[in-house]
């Protein structure tokens, strides 16, 4: 019985992380796993070091694909599953050799469907610890929280019960590549799921990567998280309100920090409320700054009420 299913999507990865990803995989001590290992049109330099883990090891599965991006490969991979379990890993990250096996412990103890955990931000071999510690364990309040920014959005921080998935199951959106995972969540945890917090770090969200997606940013990367908060704003309902703004208020702030947007388009753009600013984890400073320009444009532009 295959206890725990791993995807990890692999596409132009520095070979150094993939093997150490890999390696991280197959030294991991539960048995009843499987990896699957999904090519997204990679390098044959990429998919030869794969084929090489999955000759030695018999947990290895690896697949290969056109380019489609990671949205569909997670779709694709997610088909052939067989664990109780479901995780998820990228190929340039890597992970503790007892994170399945106390995961899955835990996960049997609880009988929940959703496990979301602490992991570790790594760059040059040094980690620092991210603690989650979600206030609640209420589906809408795991979205708020993640909208808010208390709790990282990423997939591979948590794992899924097979079963609650397949009964709910939601496919990642191949039209967005940004924040895709916190969509995921958004639509997955309308089924109400069972969430429990286990206290403990496995991850190793690598940053050593300089050709990650999530990094060299560009207006083209703006336009795409603008997209990110009107899907939100078109599936989470009306009571998610605040939440969104929240999250518009940070997409708008990485903007102009890349100094991508005018203060001008920063106030056009899903308008942020003074309640948002208020409660936003931005300077003081820089919440006097955005502040005197919405009284500018109440005063001279809008009513002062559309800022409530």
């Amino acid at each position: 019985m295959i206890k725990i299913s791993v995807i990890v999507p692999v596409y132009k990865v520095p070979q150094n992380l993939l093997r150490a990803c890999l390696d991280s995989l197959k030294s991991q001590t539960l048995q009843e796993c499987e990896f699957i290992v999904v090519s997204d049109g990679a390098p044959e330099t990429e998919c030869s070091i794969c084929k090489e883990f999955a000759s030695r090891d018999s947990r290895f599965r690896f697949f290969e694909k056109e380019h489609s991006g990671v949205s569909a490969t997670r779709n694709f991979g997610i088909e052939f599953i067989e664990g109780e379990y479901i995780a998820f890993v990228d190929c340039d990250d890597r992970i503790n050799s007892n994170m399945l096996e106390e995961c899955y412990s835990y996960a049997k103890r609880c009988n929940s469907d959703i496990i979301t955990m602490d992991f570790f931000v790594t760059e040059k071999n040094i980690d620092t610890i991210r603690l989650q510690k979600p206030k609640a364990k209420e589906a809408d309040d795991f979205i708020r929280e993640i909208l808010s920014g208390r709790l990282f959005g990423g997939l591979w921080s948590r794992i899924i019960k097979s079963d609650f998935y397949k009964r709910n199951p939601v496919k990642w959106r191949t039209d967005l590549g940004y924040c895709e995972d916190v969509v995921f969540w958004a639509e997955f945890c309308k089924a109400n799921p069972k969430i429990s917090y286990m206290n403990k770090a496995f991850y190793h969200y690598v940053q050593d990567n300089n050709d990650s997606i999530t990094r060299n940013y560009t207006i083209e990367k703006f336009k795409e998280r603008q997209k990110y908060i009107q899907i939100l704003k078109s599936i989470l309902p009306q009571s998610f309100s605040k939440e969104v703004n929240l999250a518009a208020f940070y997409v708008k702030m990485e903007a102009m920090q890349n100094k991508m947007l005018s203060v001008q388009t920063f106030m056009s753009f899903e308008r942020t409320t003074l309640y948002t600013l208020s409660i936003s984890s931005v300077p003081f400073i820089t919440k006097l700054y955005l502040l005197f320009h919405i009284f500018t444009m109440t005063v001279f532009k809008k009513s002062y009420k559309e800022y409530l």
